[in-house]
């Protein structure tokens, strides 16, 4: 990126904070009784901000080290990285001066906490470590020991053994397996239980209603997971208003989604 593109992308992206800013007050803020996952979030042709002004419970972003700096890269694709802006610029940056703007919170006068779960596409270490140095560099909006409002930070992808929990800064939580047996104090690390829908049913979102077997199967997977006292995620999974609305009745806690203004309406016009 050429130094007068970048400095385009900053001014941009301050004008994009002002005007969300202004605007959230129309954004959807009701109780939907589930949570949305906006799912590789950087894909969208406006990152961050579209999931953001629909107030999602989370968004998504996958990070590279960047080869000749400490940065850290969001694509999805090693072939991405040439062009990749930087974490700090798509959502550390805006989200620190969300904060800034709405008084300690995600969005002004809402209780609502987001999270951003981080997907580790290169090896644990350096990536968390450069992750945790910029974390830490604004407590007051990723420690949620200082503020109780802040960003909750969930880290996927190349994820530490769970033996190696305790050694990451407590503001850190991590994705957690279903079939992964962790002692209590591991647990309490584990901010959710995330299982890919296409390994245990085909189903396709309709027209016809998910399998009565897929449904026992994936039934028994949220029971478990609620018994733990975690809530679950499934992503490889269909993503159209039938999913939504059958996943919903399932109990399935955060719905996984490409499209988080459609299924925000959706849930807005169908509580």
């Amino acid at each position: 990126m050429t130094r007068i593109s970048f400095i385009f992308h900053s001014f941009s992206g301050r004008l994009c904070l002002m005007l969300l800013t202004a605007l959230l007050c129309s954004s959807y803020s009701g109780s939907r009784g589930v949570q949305i996952h906006s799912h590789n979030d950087y894909q969208k042709n406006i990152p961050f901000y579209r999931a953001y002004s629909q107030q999602v419970n989370t968004i998504e972003a996958d990070i590279y080290t960047a080869p000749a700096s400490d940065d850290l890269l969001v694509a999805h694709d090693v072939q991405e990285l040439d062009t990749a802006l930087t974490l700090d610029e798509m959502y550390l940056d805006p989200l620190v001066f969300l904060f800034k703007q709405n008084q300690g919170r995600a969005w002004r006068g809402s209780e609502q906490i987001l999270s951003l779960m981080i997907d580790l596409k290169t090896p644990l270490h350096p990536t968390i470590d450069r992750l945790i140095a910029k974390l830490e560099k604004h407590p007051e909006v990723f420690d949620p020991a200082v503020n109780p409002y802040a960003v909750r930070v969930v880290i996927t992808g190349s994820r530490p053994d769970p033996s190696a929990f305790g050694e990451f800064p407590h503001f850190i939580s991590f994705d957690g397996f279903i079939d992964v047996e962790y002692t209590p104090e591991q647990f309490e690390r584990v901010a959710l239980i995330s299982e890919p829908f296409c390994r245990y049913a085909k189903w396709k979102g309709g027209p016809e209603p998910l399998p009565a077997q897929e449904k026992q199967v994936i039934e028994q997977l949220i029971a478990k997971s609620h018994k733990a006292g975690k809530p679950i995620r499934f992503w490889c999974s269909p993503d159209n208003a039938v999913a939504w609305e059958t996943f919903r009745k399932l109990g399935i806690d955060i719905i996984n989604t490409d499209q988080p203004e459609a299924c925000t309406l959706y849930f807005q016009q169908n509580p």
